[in-house]
């Protein structure tokens, strides 16, 4: 379980622009709380008070100092990345190259 916690944080995938504005919608005009929003999203709460208070501080959905940049484009879709962790939970002692393989072969 452990191991599965620690993956599940490193692969966290990134909200959206349009989640992050239900996350306001479903606080604002549905008076969801917090972590209810966090359950229906499957973020973490802290995601949720992080996009709230950026609307509220500064009307925007992101943290306005990070001036737009979300860092590299990603080369792993969300698709490639649920492939990769369902391969680790069926072999979990597979190796680095083995996934990198199986990936090409089935994800392309």
């Amino acid at each position: 379980d452990a191991l599965n916690n620690h993956r599940s944080t490193i692969m966290a995938p990134q909200i959206s622009d349009e989640m992050r504005a239900r996350i306001v919608v479903w606080h604002n005009e549905n008076h969801l709380s917090p972590q209810e929003i966090a359950d229906l999203v499957g973020c973490c709460i802290r995601t949720v008070y992080n996009v709230l208070s950026y609307h509220r501080d500064y009307g925007t959905l992101r943290d306005p100092s990070t001036r737009g940049s979300h860092g590299c484009e990603r080369s792993l879709n969300m698709g490639d990345m649920n492939y990769i962790s369902s391969l680790i939970d069926a072999r979990p002692k597979i190796y680095l190259d083995e996934i990198q393989e199986e990936l090409l072969n089935q994800r392309n």
